[in-house]
């Protein structure tokens, strides 16, 4: 994710997404709150993050299937 693309961004993020809150509504909120595992830019694990990211920037991402394991609250 670019760094315009998400709150305080000075650098691309890699986020693998664990949790979406089940009221975010991408269609019409402007930014959405996401928490998931940062990746290195090798793809390694680095820490959990929780982040506001640009609804538009999720519309305008590829799908990426979830893997087992992503829980909904």
């Amino acid at each position: 994710m670019r760094c315009r693309d998400y709150c305080i961004g000075r650098e691309v993020l890699r986020l693998k997404v664990s949790y979406v809150p089940r009221y975010a509504n991408f269609l019409a909120s402007r930014w959405v709150r996401l928490e998931g595992l940062e990746l290195r830019p090798d793809g390694t694990p680095w820490r959990e993050r929780v982040v506001m990211v640009r609804a538009q920037a999720i519309r305008d991402a590829r799908p990426i299937r979830p893997e087992p394991g992503v829980r909904e609250r």
